[in-house]
């Protein structure tokens, strides 16, 4: 549930809102709090919502419990933890929110949503960030898979849209968990996919343990350390003139041009630092690969001795 800050506002007079429109707010999960109508031993992260504090004062006493503060965490002290329930003969799909969630009886008819009238339920951001980055565990059931989604909009904006309507959207990052177990912390990077060149108001991220209402009782998962990268920060990239790094139609181009004389071993590199690709060039050769990798960011590394050239280059 969001903390309402409204009391120090008024004491202190000002509230620094740079720091809070181009982040995610307790993205490492470290601030928890207990709610009113849900369990103590069962406090939700701070600025976070659960299907227990939906907009459905009825059904949440009936909804079950599908979230934990787990206290095995990429870095800190702890991390969240999503798990699909069976829950009056329907599955409660783990899910999380800096929105707030509307639940109806009929799984179909529930979403996840911004009220833009109460900042209880609603993360203001107004950056254009690259990419959603963050970590993650996962034990699915087969057949099964989580998600994170991050929605950036102006005004209301709600997951599944209603009517198909993302009038509001300005960009979608969207990710999905893989479908195996990943029992050690695994970073995952998704580009955004921008649809227009106005600026957002707010940022609409969605953590689930399963495939949406297909989920499959027993899944799992756990998330930490969410982030958004941006152009200039993020990856820190040595930018030489001797490596040129481009992509167009489904190739990318490498080309070693006014570098010091030598071979170069080149390696492409995911956002995990797994290699996948890799090879041999002369200083002023210059080489076109066809790729069949999803799209992300990627580095690529020209290596010779202890002169070392590093180029990000994004995949979309």
């Amino acid at each position: 549930m969001k903390k309402y800050l409204l009391i120090m506002v008024l004491i202190f007079g000002w509230i620094s809102l740079s720091a809070q429109t181009s982040r995610i707010e307790n993205a490492g999960f470290e601030k928890w709090e207990d709610v009113v109508g849900i369990p103590s031993n069962h406090p939700e992260p701070v600025n976070w919502s659960t299907i227990k504090s939906s907009d459905n004062s009825s059904i949440n006493p009936l909804a079950p419990v599908n979230w934990d503060q787990s206290n095995v965490a990429h870095r800190g002290k702890y991390s969240v933890k999503l798990f699909n329930v069976s829950a009056l003969g329907l599955v409660a799909t783990g899910t999380l929110t800096n929105g707030r969630v509307h639940s109806e009886m009929n799984p179909d008819s529930g979403y996840v949503y911004t009220d833009t009238t109460n900042p209880l339920w609603n993360t203001p951001f107004t950056g254009r960030p690259d990419s959603l980055v963050g970590w993650f565990t996962c034990q699915p059931v087969s057949g099964d898979h989580g998600n994170v989604l991050a929605i950036l909009h102006t005004g209301y904006a709600q997951h599944p849209p209603a009517n198909g309507d993302s009038s509001t959207w300005i960009a979608k990052a969207s990710f999905n968990l893989p479908s195996a177990v990943v029992k050690t912390w695994m970073r995952f990077s998704v580009p955004f996919k921008y649809y227009s060149d106005k600026n957002p108001q707010y940022i609409l991220l969605v953590l689930t343990s399963g495939n949406g209402t297909k989920a499959i009782a027993g899944s799992s998962a756990k998330f930490d350390d969410l982030d958004v990268i941006y152009k200039t920060t993020g990856i820190k990239t040595h930018n030489r003139a001797g490596l040129k790094v481009f992509t167009s139609y489904n190739k990318l181009y490498i080309a070693l041009k006014n570098a010091p004389q030598g071979i170069y071993r080149i390696r492409v590199l995911n956002i995990l630092g797994q290699v996948q690709y890799t090879t041999s060039l002369k200083s002023e050769e210059n080489e076109t690969i066809s790729l069949s990798l999803p799209p992300g960011i990627y580095l690529v590394q020209a290596q010779q001795g202890s002169n070392v050239l590093v180029k990000k280059v994004m995949i979309r």
